[in-house]
């Protein structure tokens, strides 16, 4: 019960990672691009949307995986405010390397799908660049479990 509300909370931290200042210009950015590439290529509506296109959004799976990573190879850390001498644990390196497949697994779906959908790329680009987006927040969150470093 306490990984389940564990990861919740990352999982809601890592959606917030999209209100901060940068970040949320960015994603206002991809969504105006992405409603508009939906205007201008209509890809529900002409021949060119296969139902496998349908599987691109799959790829927000990488957005659990981040956080089960997060959450199984989470730091012990210690209040380091009540010791003068704080007890630091290193990251646990199968985690990070789980956490390394998961990035870049994250990037390769990206470009195949991209590659994938000919005739609306403008659209998948955005539609990819929005899903990366959100993704990249729980990677983030859960890098910080890992290493222990929180902000």
């Amino acid at each position: 019960m306490e990984r389940t509300h564990t990861a919740l909370r990352f999982a809601e931290w890592a959606l917030e990672f999209i209100v901060v200042p940068p970040i949320c210009y960015a994603f206002l950015v991809i969504a105006i691009s992405l409603i508009w590439a939906a205007q201008k290529q209509r890809p529900f509506r002409t021949r060119l949307w296969k139902p496998h296109h349908w599987l691109a959004f799959t790829h927000l799976l990488f957005f659990a995986a981040a956080i089960v990573v997060g959450v199984l190879g989470q730091n012990p850390v210690t209040n380091t405010l009540l010791r003068q001498h704080p007890i630091t644990h290193s990251a646990d390196k199968t985690a990070m390397l789980c956490l390394d497949a998961v990035t870049y697994g994250s990037l390769a779906s990206c470009a195949f799908w991209i590659w994938r959908m000919k005739g609306f790329r403008w659209y998948a680009i955005s539609m990819m660049a929005l899903a990366e987006l959100i993704t990249w927040g729980a990677l983030f969150v859960a890098g910080m479990s890992i290493t222990g470093d929180w902000l």
